[in-house]
């Protein structure tokens, strides 16, 4: 009972003195942002979140956190890497989308030494500009597979065009020839009038 009555006066002034402070606007970048949280006490091991929201309704990351383990890497559609140094946590949130825009906070939860105490930051806002969807590692692998087929690989239309002209051209142009040369040698052909019946009785 002492014990505790103790830890509770102790954690008073400890808890007063204890604060958790974040940078007012921070502006993303493909995908990716980056904010720090400061606390103004020190501590061996800890718990780190981030939540997404005014009030915190949606946790984004969280890791427990000692000196000898001072790395956050957690796994997820949205994941946050980060360190932890003296006083300071740097946080990176990946999977980041325009609609991910919204406040932000950190909450530092000291879990050792006693007391345990718990503070939220106030709050980060987050812009992630809109970006046009990236190709996935399998719609990349279809374009290799299948690569776009160029001008120089393939006919146009409009060569094709001047193609069927040309040899519409030359077929006329080989009729109009050979009618030509055929009409002159019927010209040239006198039929022979075979004589008449009558013709011979004159000679007699």
């Amino acid at each position: 009972m002492i014990a505790i009555l103790m830890t509770v006066i102790l954690g008073i002034p400890l808890g007063n003195a204890f604060s958790v402070s974040q940078p007012y606007y921070v502006v993303g970048s493909q995908g990716q942002a980056s904010l720090h949280c400061t606390f103004s006490i020190k501590a061996k091991e800890m718990k780190v979140s981030l939540y997404k929201g005014m009030y915190g309704e949606e946790r984004i990351c969280s890791a427990n956190i000692n000196i000898s383990e001072p790395h956050i890497v957690t796994d997820g559609k949205v994941h946050c890497r980060g360190n932890v140094s003296k006083g300071r946590v740097d946080l990176t949130i990946f999977g980041l989308k325009g609609e991910d825009t919204d406040l932000y906070r950190c909450q530092v939860e000291i879990i050792f030494p006693p007391p345990y105490l718990s503070k939220f930051g106030n709050g980060t806002l987050v812009y992630i500009p809109e970006t046009p969807d990236c190709p996935t590692e399998h719609t990349e692998a279809r374009i290799q597979d299948n690569p776009e087929i160029t001008p120089i690989q393939s006919p146009s239309l409009p060569l094709i065009l001047i193609c069927a002209i040309l040899i519409t051209t030359t077929i006329i142009l080989i009729l109009q020839v050979m009618n030509m040369i055929i009409t002159p040698s019927k010209s040239n052909h006198v039929p022979q009038i075979a004589p008449q019946k009558g013709d011979y009785m004159n000679f007699w």
